[in-house]
């Protein structure tokens, strides 16, 4: 095989060679084993904030899964499946070009190539994929369970300098038109900078030809995404929300937007009565499933490919092309197209002109329509709308550029993902549902709230769920303000105030006296600016139960080792605890963004994992005389036992014990028939016994005297009634 590859070396067909080591590898078994090892293959995970989305190395889709583990629903966090070519961690940049020669000599009239393709089924990799966070998981035991979770990069602080990102993928790739792509994908866990991960992107012409009329074609939504609230508990049948039902809307195609931001949301199913938008859930007191928004916003689009990057200027026009809809739905006239080629039609901005943006729209540019500015109620009334199968994309394209040899390309945009938070959420649809909901303040129209002034609701919508509706909507205000702390962010080069790092070690103990939560966190101390600690508390698992601050402390909280016992506790309740480390953003730094500047700033909610609970144990207690035995008397029949969950419904439980103490239980003719050694660790005043005796009998119906001895001596004795 070797001189066959030889061969066609030397004959100069550099184009054919990796697929045909492709098809020999496969031929030989080998494939498998270049697989694990080829740097195209490589994948990455992004978890530092809200925004959670898998990095495939050559830029194309890939299958992630993120539910397994630690997907904590209190935290709203979006976990991007990346099966499509979605634009949210820098997949599936699409380029295109004109009169484009390929490596076998056939000459393209129009050349539109994304990461992978018959050239490169695998794409290429120039510069392999790295990962690093500058925070680890800290080392943890919740009632004496390990949390061993393995970290979502390589932990490495020294490749963090000035910059205060939390996480940085990087990759260099390259396009089979000649083009590489130095890709970062950049994360924080600030907690008003963690609803967004920034992809910055560099675009250089390495091949020998000028590339004319040339596009960068991007495309996104939140169709394809599992989401950490609304399944714990379930909704009731029919209450379930579809990713896919949403208006979508481009902010910055007007003359006088300030920002460049395309956003979806939740709208109406118009083939449902009613006025479901938000995904009101009645069966859970109406809380609202989908009150959050799906959005990316452009912070920087050259205006010029460059040499110098002190030359590249942003160009706000940039992208010239936006439009929505499901692909293969896009109308198409080839008459009169010089080009004959759908999407390029499309991705250069014909589509948008036969579906143009209403309004005064900046001069060459080409924007398409908005579907919540249709004057209709329903989000598929367009021309390439549907309501089954649904997949409307949010397309931008930038260009055209002439992009010669050796030039550069800066495009940069954030991914994010905001609106009502779930408390808020839980709140309107409660209000909602009982019909006292109230209009929110400060909306800019009274009718529609922050949506379009035309927007139309549903036929059937009540006067309560337009206000519903107009509650949702001050979600846009949010992705506003998230879209301008990115581009302040990008603006002001990835130096805003950093995070305080997490606790390096937590132990969290279920005691006789308590929950008692142990912690260091030196490294946050060592900051000027760190401002104490806070713990959060709450019981259940449920996505309907919240955190609750029971611990905050100020800058002077500092020691090798803290200690806090949380008292306040309901015995064998199921608890769930995080620790955050705290800092100050002065009034005065430059670096912040004014809405947070003498702010509070927390170390990242998802850096303490709480995947263990704490059953907080029955305090123990040394009077005997306290000491209860429930049931007494014990009946096979009594249905609480049923509800308890006990096995066969067999089981007594001792209750207000000492930490230590001997019980025997005697026949009334005085036969031993059980010994239980209470010792707890934890000072439990708590024991359970399955009413087995020594012998693995079960025991009978009558009247057993249980005699409970302390080591000092100390005895009483308790009558036990069994009835079967």
């Amino acid at each position: 095989m070797n001189h066959v590859i030889k061969a066609i070396k030397n004959r100069g067909f550099s184009w054919f060679f990796p697929i045909l080591l492709s098809v020999l590898l496969t031929f030989f078994g080998w494939q498998s084993t270049v697989a694990q090892t080829q740097p195209e293959l490589a994948k990455a995970l992004v978890k530092m904030g809200r925004v959670w989305c898998g990095v495939t190395a050559n830029g194309d889709k890939a299958t992630f899964d993120y539910r397994a583990g630690f997907f904590p629903n209190d935290y709203n966090i979006i976990g991007v499946r990346g099966q499509y070519q979605d634009a949210w961690a820098g997949a599936g940049f699409r380029l295109a070009t004109t009169n484009w020669i390929d490596p076998i000599d056939t000459l393209h009239t129009v050349a539109i190539y994304g990461p992978t393709n018959e050239f490169m089924p695998q794409g290429k990799v120039v510069v392999p994929m790295t990962n690093y966070i500058r925070c680890r998981y800290p080392s943890e035991v919740v009632d004496f369970q390990v949390v061993d979770l393995e970290d979502f990069g390589t932990y490495d602080p020294g490749q963090f300098t000035e910059q205060t990102y939390d996480q940085i993928v990087e990759v260099t790739t390259e396009n089979i038109l000649g083009v590489q792509l130095h890709r970062k994908v950049l994360a924080w866990s600030q907690n008003y900078n963690d609803d967004y991960v920034i992809v910055d992107v560099v675009f250089t012409n390495v091949s020998d030809d000028t590339l004319h009329d040339f596009y960068i074609s991007i495309e996104s939504n939140g169709s394809n995404t599992f989401r950490s609230n609304g399944s714990n508990p379930a909704p009731a049948a029919g209450e379930r929300f579809n990713n896919a039902t949403v208006w979508q809307h481009y902010y910055g195609g007007r003359v006088g937007d300030t920002l460049r931001v395309f956003y979806e949301y939740s709208a109406d199913e118009p083939d449902i009565a009613g006025d479901n938008m938000g995904a009101p859930a009645p069966s859970q007191r109406g809380r609202l499933l989908n009150a959050n928004f799906v959005w990316y916003s452009i912070l920087h689009a050259s205006e010029q490919p460059y040499d110098n990057p002190a030359d590249d200027v942003d160009d706000f026009l940039q992208p010239r092309v936006t439009y929505i809809g499901k692909g293969n739905l896009i109308p198409y006239n080839d008459q009169g197209d010089e080009f004959g080629d759908k999407n390029f039609w499309a991705l250069r901005g014909e589509y948008s002109d036969v579906f143009p943006m209403s309004g005064n729209t900046w001069p060459d540019t080409h924007h398409g329509g908005n579907s919540d500015e249709l004057g209709s109620a329903d989000y598929a009334s367009h021309p390439a709308g549907t309501h089954q199968n649904n997949d409307s994309k949010m397309w931008s394209t930038f260009g055209p550029y002439t992009f010669a040899p050796s030039k550069k390309i800066h495009l940069v945009y954030a991914s994010g993902f905001s609106g009502l938070n779930l408390k808020m959420a839980q709140e309107v649809g409660n209000k909602w549902l009982n019909g006292n909901l109230e209009d929110p303040t400060e909306i800019p129209d009274p009718q529609t709230g922050f949506l379009p002034s035309n927007f139309v609701f549903p036929p059937d919508a009540t006067e309560m769920d337009k206000i519903k509706d107009r509650w949702i909507s001050t979600g846009i205000d949010s992705v506003m303000k998230s879209a301008y702390r990115a581009k302040w962010n990008f603006d002001h080069d990835y130096m805003i105030p950093q995070a305080p790092p997490p606790p390096s070690s937590i132990e969290i103990t279920g005691l006789g006296t308590g929950v008692e939560i142990k912690w260091t966190d030196l490294e946050a101390e060592d900051m000027p600016n760190f401002a104490g600690y806070r713990i959060m508390r709450r019981i259940s698992n449920r996505d309907t139960v919240f955190f609750d601050e029971i611990y905050s402390s100020g800058p002077d909280d500092k020691a090798d080792e803290h200690l806090y016992v949380d008292k306040d506790v309901l015995i064998g309740a199921q608890y769930y605890y995080y620790l955050q480390s705290k800092a100050q953003i002065a009034v005065d730094d430059e670096n912040a963004d004014p809405s947070t500047r003498g702010k509070t700033i927390y170390s990242g909610r998802v850096l303490h994992p709480n995947i263990y609970w704490i059953n907080p144990p029955h305090f123990s207690q040394d009077d005997l005389s306290s000491i209860r035995i429930v049931p007494n008397p014990y009946n096979i029949n009594d249905p609480l036992l049923v509800e308890h969950g006990f096995t066969d419904q067999r089981a007594v439980q001792f209750f207000n014990l000492p930490g230590k103490v001997t019980i025997k239980i005697f026949t009334e003719n005085g036969d031993l028939v059980q010994t239980i050694e209470h010792d707890s660790p934890v000072s439990s005043g708590y024991e359970n016994w399955d009413m087995i005796t020594r012998n693995q009998q079960v025991i009978s119906s009558g009247v057993y005297i249980v005699v409970f001895q302390k080591p000092d001596g100390e005895i009483s004795y308790q009558k036990l009634l069994v009835v079967r």
